[in-house]
């Protein structure tokens, strides 16, 4: 008798922390905002009217993405601040295959997250609109196996895109 009043008291405790528990895992996934206005260059104002990226423009630069994707030209469309870009380029070279090349199987979102004006370089009296443009892209790596089968790996990819584009607006500064 003795041991089954522990074992009630034993399962009594556990299932009063596991309430306690769930509420401290759903704040661990508190959504907390990112704060964008440190992101936003020195001299840069915010645009008088926010205008989304034109999807084409954000089309063709995939495309050249996935041209490009494990070339040395690669290099050419990461940012300067793409972490470890160097290993990126390390890695592709040796874990893909050389024929390998990645198939875009559909956007499934594009997105103008942030946007602000600058002077443009060498005529301060125009202006040019930068914009971020968050992409989610399905895609497919796909090549042939040394036995010569042919090799499909799905995967999901969101990318961020920087756009700048003439603005409309003359300086105001």
């Amino acid at each position: 008798m003795n041991n089954l009043n522990f074992y009630v008291l034993g399962t009594l405790l556990v299932a009063l922390t596991l309430p306690a528990m769930q509420v401290s895992a759903k704040e661990f996934r508190a959504i907390k905002p990112i704060n964008t206005a440190a992101v936003i260059p020195e001299g840069a104002q915010a645009p008088d009217e926010f205008k989304p990226v034109a999807t084409e423009l954000v089309d063709q630069a995939l495309e050249k993405l996935m041209e490009s994707w494990g070339s040395p030209q690669m290099q050419d469309y990461l940012s300067k601040n793409f972490f470890d870009k160097d290993r990126l380029t390390d890695v592709i070279d040796t874990l893909v295959p050389r024929d390998a090349i990645v198939r875009i199987l559909s956007i499934q979102g594009i997105q103008t997250v942030q946007q602000w004006e600058e002077p443009a370089p060498g005529a301060p009296d125009l202006r040019i609109r930068v914009s971020r443009v968050s992409v989610v892209v399905r895609t497919q790596l796909e090549f042939t196996r040394p036995d010569g089968v042919l090799e499909t790996k799905p995967g999901t990819t969101e990318y961020l895109l920087k756009f700048k584009e003439r603005s409309e607006q003359e300086n105001k500064s």
